[in-house]
């Protein structure tokens, strides 16, 4: 007979449950398909294509649509006060 080891998985000790990841899942797919659309309407968006190559990135346990946003809004504020 062979011993066999079965290991469980255990949640992150983060705290991130999978309703959160799921959700950060499902996020990341959107942005992603923002990476679809030309940079004229990037621009009406208000984003920039390496902001959502980067948001796209992002792990899991980042909901990359809100980093997205934060990026984009941090970055049109900087722009303004130049």
């Amino acid at each position: 007979m062979t011993d066999c080891t079965i290991q469980q998985t255990r949640p992150a000790a983060t705290g991130f449950s999978l309703a959160a990841l799921l959700r950060n899942w499902r996020a990341r797919s959107k942005v992603r398909a923002l990476y679809d659309l030309d940079d004229r309407m990037l621009t009406d968006i208000g984003v920039r294509r390496d902001e959502v190559i980067w948001a796209s990135h992002l792990p899991l346990t980042v909901n990359a649509a809100l980093e997205l946003e934060d990026a984009a809004f941090r970055r049109r504020r900087k722009h303004r006060r130049n």
